[in-house]
């Protein structure tokens, strides 16, 4: 239960920054921003999720290659159905003065290149964390069997991963870098390490690897690091508040005092994926023919979450769901290799 409140309230704060802030201010004719900061902490959260969770699950399945198709299978169909479906919806319903994907977009988006390549533009801003997740995943593959969350050198990893971005990048060298050094920067997350280092932080700390004077040290660091990256001290801050309820879910007990909306919670944890990845411009776009029809701003937000939920359930039960029970199972590819090999021998 406490997992799933950790998950909602990730989504739910992502939602909240994108419907009462981002999109007017992206989309002024919406318009003004209900809130007077973004408050960008839900996104940060789920990455720190992520990260818990590759350690508590990369040895469960015996070997890590079998665990990193599982990762795989789970998140890149629904991303790619995800990046279809807005795609488009944003061509046959945007609206003709905002800037719409193009079809060298959509190619770009399909195959991440978005995160590295400057002329293709994300078709939407939630996406920007994916190949970091991907990227992640398959580093945590290829380390795990190596030993690399043993001993001490592990601390010392996560100290390096905390604070060497901040030094390479301190008095805007980064920023002042070529534009490809920028763009590697940027698409593999090098400006992102802090919150998978405090997801693993907190991983050893429920394995009593690290002491709470430790974890706490840690965690101050991390939001030390992510202003620093950011110059976003309000939601560094905010996304510092976040961590400690994580702490809470990863060692605390379970948080039972939710069981009578147990139900709703479930539910919305288990489409959290998906309203993750359509919640930002199909809720602009929501928003914007909303408010054609006369709806308030209030009225929008209503209509876009409603949406997002509506959509993410979708998503889940016909494409994350279905696509992960095929890909991960074993008779069924077995039997088609077979059949595979006695047609070529025929």
């Amino acid at each position: 239960m406490s997992w799933d409140v950790v998950r909602v309230l990730a989504v739910l704060a992502v939602m909240f920054t994108h419907t009462t802030y981002m999109g007017p201010y992206l989309h002024p004719e919406l318009g003004a921003p209900l809130t007077p900061h973004p408050f960008q902490v839900g996104a940060s959260v789920l990455l720190v999720i992520s990260a818990y969770f590759v350690c508590v699950t990369v040895r469960k399945d015996g070997s890590t290659l079998r665990w990193l198709w599982r990762r795989y299978a789970r998140v890149i169909p629904p991303y790619l159905a995800a990046v279809v479906i807005t795609y488009t919806a944003l061509v046959l319903f945007g609206p003709s003065q905002w800037t719409l994907p193009t079809p060298h977009d959509l190619w770009g988006n399909l195959t991440l290149a978005s995160s590295f390549d400057p002329s293709v533009r994300m078709i939407d801003g939630s996406y920007w964390t994916l190949p970091l997740q991907l990227m992640a995943f398959t580093m945590a593959a290829l380390l795990w069997p190596r030993g690399a969350a043993t001993g001490q050198r592990v601390t010392v990893l996560l100290w390096v991963m905390i604070l060497a971005p901040v030094i390479l990048q301190w008095n805007d060298r980064i920023t002042n870098s070529p534009q490809w050094v920028i763009q590697l920067w940027n698409g593999f997350g090098i400006h992102r390490l802090q919150l998978f280092a405090i997801g693993i932080a907190l991983w050893l700390w429920t394995k009593h690897r690290i002491g709470t004077p430790h974890l706490g040290a840690l965690l101050v660091a991390t939001v030390f690091a992510h202003h620093a990256q950011t110059q976003d001290l309000p939601s560094s801050l905010g996304m510092g508040v976040l961590l400690v309820v994580v702490a809470l879910a990863a060692r605390g007990p379970d948080w039972t005092v939710f069981e009578p909306v147990r139900r709703p919670i479930e539910f919305l944890a288990k489409i959290s994926f998906g309203i993750y990845l359509l919640n930002q411009e199909l809720g602009y776009l929501v928003a914007w023919h909303l408010m054609t029809l006369g709806v308030g701003r209030l009225g929008q937000i209503a209509g876009a979450v409603a949406a997002a939920i509506l959509l993410a359930w979708l998503l889940t039960k016909y494409v994350e769901q279905p696509a992960y029970r095929l890909l991960t199972a074993r008779r069924p590819v077995r039997r088609l290799g077979f059949r595979a090999v006695a047609w070529l021998n025929t």
